[in-house]
């Protein structure tokens, strides 16, 4: 997949504290580029749903929906000042990070 003039992969994993989705992106390298989600205390984000980080990475919901990754709720949670939309990832499209 390319993103922003890069070759990169997407992997998946969970977030320690709660066993969250978390979706990370890295070079064709190994080299951390982005994490696409973020983790609230909100409980709806269970299975294969995440909050996506619209705030620090702009171009999150392009690149989802043009590599098919995943699907909007229309559902929003929110910490501080920012909102983040919550997405069903597929993820039989991405990656198992090791």
């Amino acid at each position: 997949m390319k993103l922003l003039g890069y070759e990169v992969e997407v992997l998946r994993t969970t977030y320690r504290n709660n066993g969250s989705l978390a979706v990370l992106i890295e070079t064709t390298e190994g080299e951390p580029f982005a994490t696409l989600t973020v983790n609230l205390a909100s409980g709806i984000a269970e299975g294969d749903y995440a909050y996506v980080d619209t705030n620090n990475c702009e171009w999150a919901e392009k690149f989802i929906k043009e590599n098919e990754l995943g699907t909007p709720t229309g559902i929003m949670g929110y910490s501080g000042f920012c909102e983040y939309p919550l997405y069903l990832f597929d993820t039989s499209k991405i990656r198992e990070a090791k």
